[in-house]
């Protein structure tokens, strides 16, 4: 049985993780990517900018403290969750791999900077943080059941619809990554773009959004009619379903005011942050369809309904 502390970190590390996308998006549109031009120092006689300190060496060394402090916590979680090892080793699991994604991060930040900021290196950089961002979450909701062997909910048809959202969500990610490396945003004035049309990248980046919203859609109505049927588990899984709607709608919207505004970095940045709240709401979508047995004498939120339906058998754990 998890404990409040236990919880508490669980949610501090998917801040966290989603909070240094948000402060990486922020080193990249105020042109502060080579606010510190070398790397592991920050100028090439000190690791602090120690005497160079401006608005770009500010807020790249600030990016690079908040690495570090996402260690500290990282390391923190591991040692409170090891005394419960035996019993939730997945838990220490979790934390173990969000933690060792704090060093792959600062080495590919490390290349990105001795590069010059490649764009092709930018993208890659974000992606261990964007998939930090999913297993945080599935953390988060780890840290309120039993670990238990999961039970599939739903009717194949949801399932395969959150599926395909989880799917569409991490094909519309890659996409923007090359819109972004199309863009103006490079991070720094001399910094070089991929090469690619703005335009055409922007017009593919669309075309998998337009079918998530679809899938969301279609998955907000198939939950609806489970409702209606009184199927188990259908209550909480169309509430997964509306936020998901909600957050997909918001951030396409968003998505399409800035870039008729001319990418705006403050909406840009808005976006980043909607992002996040994509991914986050795809994968608690997914992993409803997949409940374990909540823990006895705890305050986790209680699933009206949700158990396995008549006939469904013991999913993966998603």
């Amino acid at each position: 049985m998890t404990t409040r502390l236990d919880r508490i970190l669980a949610w501090m590390m998917l801040s966290a993780q989603s909070l240094i996308i948000l402060t990486g998006a922020l080193v990249r549109l105020t042109g502060s990517g080579l606010g510190c031009p070398t790397w592991p120092r920050c100028t090439p006689d000190s690791i602090v900018p120690y005497g160079a300190l401006t608005m770009h060496s500010a807020i790249e060394f600030g990016n690079r403290l908040l690495g570090v402090g996402l260690g500290i916590l990282g390391v923190i979680t591991i040692l409170v969750l090891l005394r419960r090892f035996r019993t939730r080793p997945d838990l220490v699991w979790f934390a173990v791999a969000l933690t060792a994604v704090v060093p792959v991060q600062a080495v590919l930040g490390g290349i990105t900077v001795l590069t010059g900021l490649n764009p092709w290196i930018v993208a890659l950089h974000f992606v261990p943080s964007a998939a930090a961002v999913i297993a945080s979450t599935l953390f988060v909701r780890r840290a309120y059941d039993s670990g238990a062997q999961p039970q599939a909910i739903g009717t194949q048809v949801q399932r395969g619809l959150a599926w395909t959202a989880l799917i569409l969500t991490a094909i519309v990610v890659v996409l923007g990554l090359l819109v972004t490396g199309a863009g103006p945003h490079a991070g720094d004035d001399m910094s070089a773009r991929n090469g690619f049309d703005t335009l055409l990248m922007a017009r593919l980046h669309a075309a998998p959004v337009w079918a998530l919203v679809a899938v969301t859609i279609g998955s907000v109505l198939v939950s609806h009619a489970a409702v209606r049927r009184g199927a188990p588990g259908a209550r909480s899984l169309r509430r997964a379903s509306l936020v998901f709607t909600a957050v997909v709608a918001a951030q396409g919207a968003l998505g399409y005011v800035q870039y008729f505004l001319g990418v705006p970095w403050m909406l840009v940045a808005l976006h980043i942050i909607g992002v996040c709240a994509v991914l986050i709401a795809a994968t608690w979508l997914l992993d409803s369809h997949y409940v374990r047995p909540p823990q006895s004498g705890t305050d986790a939120p209680a699933h009206d309904d949700e158990h396995a339906s008549e006939g469904d058998t013991a999913a993966p754990a998603a």
